[in-house]
This record gives structure tokens, sequence and C-alpha cells, in this order.
């Protein structure tokens, strides 16, 4: 069935109540370029075969580094764009996870609107070195000089005037609007990795737990097959009855650790339909997932170029510029006008014609000027040390990552351990409870302690492929890695 023609729009928000249809899809279009923000837009209806068509902005990273980049205008045929990209809810891939959520979260709108309030406050400040028209009209009743009496009347004036110099007022302003547009431009980037961290550390812990069903799952199996075995022994005489009720209880338990794993599960997936609008039922394996995030690349080193610490630097950047807007204000500006006044009646001394320099300024007998620097001085120290801090808690978020990293990985060796030694003791002591050396207690334990031990395998991996992520995250690598290495695209 062909698809209906879906509405033109910019990355607005899925709708929140999905059902969970394995069938359905979401369209991304151009999602190598789907890491980016949008402004809140009315949601948009899914067509007929429940398709729904995101248009992503430019590039957040490229917008938030460079000149902004204007967006093509979307065609509204759905087979008119070959950049258009299905990517199936079911066996949903980490970076398909992050893009969606990346192009439909909030914090990133907000993000994103204050980088386009701080571009207009850029040019605000540059409008002042352009020429300046001022006029008025005033009708009204009153009397004026050589006029008989009072009468009704209408004043007007109309004038020009141009900046010449100001001691640096205006190119300080200017320069402290340009900090504040590259503080949000980096604050928008740093909005971004947050929230990719987030979207693929609760993606992680999703695959993780389908791991852990699959591992409880075997365990239930495993001691069922067990149970079939006692009881045929208990039928033979071989096996006293009472051993058949511990085998059921072992099952029991077992059982109620597939309901645990189920509810770690769903608690994931809760977390994951938040942030992408839609729940799916199953997404890709914790092994290639892993893979994936560990072919990202070097981790590295250098949080110089983080956009936190970036935001930070050019905070200072605005706040020096408003100590050097604090000392200009002591001088006056220095500027050229004309003027025209003239008034209905007849002619009168308030019709009059001006052209010349113009200079203007203030002094306060409270020592303004004085307390206005200090202020300013004191916003640049504070920034300062702000700065300082920032670098400090992006080193150490580095370094926790890297250790976590290491960590995980010697667990995971250490579990791989157990698990093969547990296997090798469950077919031994089986051998040896046939032949009543053993009873059947230390064969049932083998098999929890083997569930109890892919469990903690399946975490350590886990947290390592999240203290990795965390750790691109605290260099503020891991979106553009994302963009650099695409993953599966289903047509």
């Amino acid at each position: 069935m062909p698809l209906a023609a879906p509405h033109r729009f910019d990355a607005p928000p899925l709708p929140r109540a999905m059902p969970a249809d394995p069938m359905r899809r979401i369209v991304l279009s151009n999602l190598s370029r789907a890491f980016a923000s949008s402004d809140e837009l009315p949601p948009v209806r899914p067509s007929r075969d429940g398709v729904t068509t995101i248009t992503p902005d430019p590039d957040p990273i490229d917008s938030a580094l460079d000149a902004p980049i204007d967006t093509p205008p979307v065609t509204d045929a759905v087979g008119a764009s070959d950049d258009t990209l299905r990517i199936a809810l079911d066996d949903l891939s980490l970076r398909d996870a992050v893009g969606i959520a990346i192009a439909r979260h909030p914090d990133i709108g907000r993000a994103n609107a204050e980088v386009a309030q701080s571009t207009s406050e850029v040019e605000v400040a540059k409008a002042a070195w352009y020429p300046k028209i001022d006029y008025g009209v005033r009708p009204g009743y009153g009397g004026s000089f050589g006029s008989n009496g009072n009468r009704t009347g209408t004043r007007a004036s109309i004038g020009v005037s141009q900046l010449l110099y100001d001691f640096g007022r205006t190119s300080s302003r200017i320069s402290a609007a340009d900090s504040t547009l590259s503080q949000r431009r980096f604050q928008l980037a740093d909005t971004i990795e947050t929230v990719a961290y987030q979207t693929a550390s609760t993606f992680i812990e999703l695959a993780a737990s389908q791991d852990v069903i699959a591992a409880a799952q075997r365990q239930v199996a495993a001691l069922t097959e067990t149970r079939a075995k006692i009881l045929d022994r208990v039928r033979a005489g071989l096996s006293v009855s009472s051993d058949r009720n511990l085998v059921e209880l072992a099952i029991l338990h077992a059982q109620a650790e597939v309901l645990k794993a189920h509810t770690r599960f769903d608690v994931a997936a809760a977390k994951l339909t938040e942030l992408i609008g839609a729940r799916p039922r199953r997404v890709a394996g914790l092994g290639g997932t892993v893979g994936f995030v560990g072919g990202l690349g070097s981790i590295g080193g250098n949080v110089e170029h983080t956009p936190s610490v970036l935001a930070a630097e050019a905070a200072v950047d605005a706040a020096d510029a408003r100590v050097r807007l604090a000392e200009a204000e002591r001088f006056p500006s220095i500027g050229i006008g004309a003027s025209r006044a003239i008034s209905s009646g007849r002619p009168n001394a308030s019709n009059d014609t001006w052209i010349g320099l113009a200079v203007s300024g203030n002094y306060s007998l409270g020592g303004l000027a004085k307390h206005q620097i200090a202020a300013a001085e004191a916003e640049l120290r504070a920034n300062r040390e702000s700065l300082e801090n920032q670098r400090l808690v992006t080193r150490s978020a580095l370094k926790a990552a890297q250790i976590e990293v290491s960590g995980a990985a010697a667990r995971r060796a250490s579990y791989e351990k157990v698990i093969a030694l547990s296997r090798a003791s469950r077919d031994l002591y089986w051998q040896e409870y046939i032949l009543n050396k053993r009873t059947l207690t230390d064969v049932v334990n083998p098999e929890r302690d083997i569930f109890e031990s892919e469990v903690e395998w399946i975490n350590a991996l886990a947290d390592g492929s999240i203290a990795r992520v965390k750790a691109y995250v605290a260099v503020g690598k891991f979106v553009e890695l994302l963009r650099e290495h695409e993953g599966s695209r289903h047509e």
C-alpha cells in the first residue's frame, strides 16, 4: 500500500503514547545529521502504515562550532529522498537510539533557542554602529512664543545621528555578546553529549537485561532437565522422594529470577521509551553493542577541547569584555547628528534645524563607574575559577571512567573463570551424585552459581561499555564518533 505523504516539519517530539508494535518503524531523514536540536512544534500524525517521518535540523556540532547551516527544504513525497532512512524499533541499534533521542529531547531544544537568542544579541550590539533615526509627533493644545493665546496644534521632529567613537564601549558590548554566543554554542554541544550519554547508558542497560533474561531462562531449563532425571530415579527407587521437592524448590527460585530479570528489562525499556518516544520489544544484543562502542576509537586525554571547558573559557572572555565595558562607561560618546522640528500654525521658536557634533556622557557622584568596574572584575575572577573547576571536574570524570573500564574488564575475566569452573563442577557433581557420593544440593547449587556468575559477567560487560561511553563524553567526542561510525541501516 503506498505511503501517505507525511507532513513537513523539523524534528518535533514524537507522540508519547505509542503501542508496542514490532512492525512499526521510525523514519529518519539524513540520520548522519540527525544529532540536532529543534524548536517545539505540534506532534506529527503518523501515516497509515504506522511510519513516522522526522526531518532533523543541521548537525548540532557543526552549528555549535561553525557558522549556522541552513536546513534544505523537505519534500512531501516519501520516495523522493534517497537519504530517507528506515529504522526498525525492534533490534534497534545504539546509534539509532541516540539519534532519535537527540532529535526530540526538549533540553536540546532549549539550548538551541538560547543560541538563537545570543545570535540576536550580537546583532543588537552591532547595531550601535549604524545610523539611528529619531522621530516624534505630538498633537495637543497650548501656546507658543509669538502666538496670541492657546490653540490646538501639532509638533513634529525628526533627526538622524551616527556614533563616531565611544572609547571602546560598543566594541566591548560586541565582544561580550560574541563570547556569550560561543558559550551558548558550546553549552549546546555539551547538552547533546549529556543526552547521548543518558540514552546510551539506558540502551546498554536494556541490552544487558535481555541477556540476564536469557541466562535466567537457561537456569530454569537446566533445572527442569535435572528434575526429569530425578523423577526417573525416584520412580526407579534410586533417589529419595525428597530430592524431587528439592529440585522443585530450585526451579521456583529460578522462575523468580526470570521475573526479576523481566522487571529489570521493563524498567530500562520505560526509561528508553521516555527518551526516544517509542518502546522496542527488543534491541541489538549486548555483545554487538559493546563491540560497537569499543570500535569507536581511542578515548584520548585532552580535556581542553571538551565542550564544557570551552564554554567556561568563553564565559571568561565574556566577563573580560564586560570589564572593558565598565571601564569605558567613564568616558563620553562622540557622534554627529542632524534634526528638524516643526509646529503647525504660525511660525514660532519651536521650528528649528540643527546639524552638528554631539558629545554625551554622565558622571555619578556615588562612584557608580568605580563600583561597576569592581563588580565586573569580581565576575571575571569567579569565571576564571569556574574554568579551573570545570577542568578539574572533567579530568576527574575521565580518570574515573578509565579506571571503571579497566576494573570492568578484570571482573569480566574473573567471572569467565568462575563460570567455566562451575560448569565443570556441575557435571562432576552429577556423576558423583549417581554414585551416591554427593547430595542433590551439591548438584543444584552449581546451577545457581552459574546463573549468578553469568549475571555478574553481563553486568561487568555493560559497566565497561557504559564507562567507555562516559569517557568519550568526558572529552566531548561521543557524538562526533557516532556520526563517523554509522550503524546498521534498515530500508
